[in-house]
């Protein structure tokens, strides 16, 4: 019986997916006696405890078990896709600023475009006001708002029983 293959790391890039997936398939190919049920068995074994739970809960309420290879196969590439392209938007999103010649209003509307983009859900104003600050390059707006936050830190403090 030919070795087992390492654990998935849920870490992994979406290149690095691709390649234990491909290295699965390749394993598959040495077993003579493979059909659909052992090849699912076989990959959920092999991808190991947290890549399983993440498999389950993507899944649920069906089994994993009771799931096709490939679409296990489509469901894991779609779930670090996701992952990857929202943390390369976000990493856009907070290098955003304000060029020189860029109006207000359009740097604004930049942030909302970039920002829907991000996932952020209940964040999405303290993550808009917070690059809006960083990026617009007006000192008088930063230090107003340095001003703003220190009253507000201040008026929690005091509230506090």
């Amino acid at each position: 019986m030919p070795a087992e293959m390492e654990s998935l790391d849920v870490n992994s890039t979406e290149r690095d997916v691709e390649d234990y997936l491909e290295q699965f398939d390749i394993w598959c190919l040495t077993k003579s006696d493979m059909d659909d049920k052992k090849l699912t068995a076989y990959f959920l074994h092999f991808v190991g405890k947290e890549a399983y739970t993440l498999i389950k809960n993507s899944v649920y309420p069906e089994s994993p078990i009771d799931i096709s290879y490939n679409e296990l196969k489509k469901k894991v590439l779609q779930h670090f896709k996701l992952i990857n392209f929202v943390a390369a938007e976000i990493a856009r999103f907070n290098m955003l600023t304000r060029f020189h010649s860029q109006s207000v209003r359009d740097f604004v509307l930049q942030l909302q475009t970039q920002a829907a983009k991000c996932d952020y859900g209940a964040q999405l104003e303290d993550q808009l006001r917070d690059r809006l600050i960083a990026g617009i390059q007006l000192p008088e707006l930063m230090r107003q708002n340095a001003e703003h936050q220190k009253e507000h830190s201040n008026s929690q403090r005091t509230s506090l029983p």
